[in-house]
């Protein structure tokens, strides 16, 4: 009787296989924030009533803007743009970090938000800090 030969099972590797590499922890996409059409209005209308000295009409324009788009970063730096033109620097620089916090993936944004602090921080005599918060700004859009 002959014998049944029975196939031979495949021999384990010599080497364990390589362990799988780590995926790249995720970055955030990119992003440029812009303004719809009906709070860029009415941002261009606060800039002209800032520009005039009108401080009080401008913010009250910037806050329907706020209603529109609370969480674009662009409406938050107009508003921290006001707070600087009235020397109202505290305002300023909370209102800048907060759109910072909204800016995520808009480097001009956060860069943007970044100079405005450094302008507040500099106003109120804080220069170290100013400076280090200039240093962010061109780290995220070097001129």
């Amino acid at each position: 009787m002959p014998q049944e030969r029975v196939p031979e099972l495949p021999q384990p590797p010599e080497t364990p296989p390589a362990a799988p590499v780590a995926p790249r922890p995720a970055r955030p996409p990119a992003r440029v924030y812009r303004l719809g059409a009906a709070a860029d209005a009415l941002v261009a209308q606060a800039r002209a009533q800032s520009a005039a000295g009108q401080h009080t009409a401008a913010a009250a324009l910037i806050e329907r803007a706020m209603r529109i788009e609370p969480a674009n970063p662009l409406v938050w730096l107009e508003l921290a743009r006001l707070r600087q033109a009235e020397g109202r620097y505290d305002q300023a620089q909370s209102t800048a970090e907060k759109a910072l916090s909204l800016a995520v993936g808009d480097a001009r944004a956060q860069a943007s938000a970044w100079r405005m602090i450094a302008v507040a921080q500099r106003a109120r005599g804080r220069l170290v800090q100013a400076q280090e918060s200039e240093q962010h700004a061109r780290a995220l859009s070097p001129r």
